[in-house]
């Protein structure tokens, strides 16, 4: 185990108690939380790239989450939050970009096990089949997905959602007609690969400095279901769930329990946004937890 893992692992037992309270308050008036997985790339190794996870390391989330949650589709998280109760806590998976190693190893992973997922694919690269910049970068470029891949995926049952064209930080974007680019043309994109359209978008990089509400009011006009940020949190019972928050679970297994078992310090969002949004406050019978 590595130090890291095995820090936050005794952290975990040494809290056990107050997530054994959390959980029985949770249970006792149905206000589990829903939340939103986030992945990149799982291959072989996870050492090409930080946001990459093995296989292996992949088979081991699933098996524990399997075991401990109820896995749902992205729709389903929403309909979960929007419900005033939630009597289990549920999860739902996404990933970012379109790496191609994805092809090989996570969504047959996926589809044997019979789990739903959302696959977000910035459009320019998938199509093509060409390396993402930030792994240029790294000095390590990485295949993204081919169009026939994608399409496999949909026939397979994994919905398809859009993460703009050029995986662009949209925080820094004022343009209405680059942001329509970037968002209303992978969008179309994706329709026009699927034949069907697509529901829902997640913002690259997805922290409260890389969205705005010019882009989130574009994202309501396109009619989408939902868009997704990608800063750690949780969406509780009782919301709108048109923002849906996700956790980054590339990093490891501990850590991702230690999200999942409640540690009452990630319990609550404080963090501030840049666009009008109705934060999703803690049900009432956690307010000692924090």
């Amino acid at each position: 185990m590595r130090i890291r893992d095995a820090a936050i692992w005794l952290y975990r037992q040494m809290t056990d108690r107050n997530r054994q309270q959390l959980l029985r308050q949770l249970r006792r008036d149905s206000q589990f939380p829903v939340a939103i997985l986030f992945y990149h790339r799982v291959a072989v190794s996870d050492i090409d790239n930080p946001w990459s996870i093995s296989a292996g390391d992949f088979r081991r989330h699933l098996d524990w989450l399997q075991t401990n949650c109820d896995i749902v589709s992205l729709c389903a998280a929403q309909q979960r939050i929007r419900s005033p109760h939630n009597q289990r806590l549920a999860v739902a998976i996404t990933f970012d970009d379109g790496y191609s190693d994805n092809a090989r190893y996570a969504i047959p992973e996926l589809v044997a096990r019979g789990l739903p997922a959302t696959y977000f694919v910035a459009t320019d690269f998938v199509g093509a089949h060409v390396p993402f910049p930030h792994d240029a970068d790294l000095g390590k470029p990485l295949a993204a997905n081919s169009l026939d891949e994608l399409q496999e995926f949909a026939r397979q049952g994994i919905e398809l959602g859009a993460h703009t064209r050029s995986h662009v930080d949209l925080g820094n974007v004022t343009d209405a007609q680059i942001l329509k680019h970037e968002i209303a043309g992978s969008v179309e994109a994706l329709n026009h690969w699927l034949g069907h359209p697509c529901r829902y978008f997640a913002f690259p990089y997805g922290q409260p400095r890389n969205m705005t509400q010019q882009a989130v009011n574009l994202i309501r006009q396109l009619r989408l279901a939902g868009f997704c940020s990608a800063y750690g949190a949780f969406n509780w019972p009782g919301h709108e769930g048109y923002h849906l928050r996700r956790i980054h679970a590339d990093p490891g297994l501990e850590r991702l329990k230690n999200w999942l078992t409640l540690d009452s310090r990630k319990l609550l969002d404080r963090t501030v946004l840049p666009f009008v949004d109705q934060t999703p406050a803690l049900p009432h019978c956690l307010a000692d937890f924090t």
